[in-house]
């Protein structure tokens, strides 16, 4: 029978998953090529990217530069399975591009001659209210002191759709912290 969330393996799991977020935190991607497990097996879903074998995301790593100093845990679930397997669920909050997210990570990790290693791993953020759905749409009708014209509604839903899915790449584009936007327009 397999031993489900072991006290001791839970706390070790734990511990290692604290390390990968100092390291994360820090963008130090010596130590984040490092958790993962150096295999072709490997895997890591991004927000915008697939990754398959260690090679393909030490070299993510190494080429990109992440500013996660705005990063606040929301929840952290570690579940293990004997002792040496275990899922780590992990949410949390962010500052992107100006705007706060909610960002959600899963990561799978395995001992793998003693070591705990990520041998998969998918980062996502969650959806943001759905800009087309009728709720969205009577909620900033009302915001804005308007009356809803039922006829017109299916035509403003569908507005706000085109301007969300317009939008979505812009906001998913993440800027370094030392770059300076744009200048505001004032008349």
């Amino acid at each position: 029978m397999i031993t489900i969330n072991d006290p001791q393996t839970v706390a070790a799991v734990t511990s290692v998953f604290e390390a990968y977020e100092t390291a994360l935190l820090a963008n130090d991607v010596s130590a984040l090529q490092g958790f993962f497990w150096r295999d072709p097996a490997a895997v890591r879903f991004g927000v915008t990217e697939q990754l398959y074998g260690y090679d393909e995301i030490a070299a993510f790593r190494r080429d990109r530069v992440v500013n996660f100093r705005h990063r606040r845990p929301r929840r952290l679930t570690v579940s293990t399975f004997g002792t040496e397997f275990a899922s780590v669920m992990f949410e949390y909050d962010s500052d992107i591009g100006g705007r706060e997210r909610h960002g959600r990570q899963s990561q799978v990790w395995a001992s793998i001659e003693g070591t705990w290693k990520i041998v998969s791993a998918h980062i996502s953020l969650a959806r943001d209210d759905d800009p087309s759905q009728p709720g969205y749409v009577a909620a900033a009708l009302a915001a804005l002191n308007l009356k809803p014209n039922s006829s017109l509604q299916p035509a403003i839903e569908k507005q706000f759709a085109t301007t969300a899915a317009l939008a979505a790449p812009l906001m998913a584009f993440e800027l370094p912290a030392e770059t300076e936007p744009a200048s505001v327009f004032r008349p």
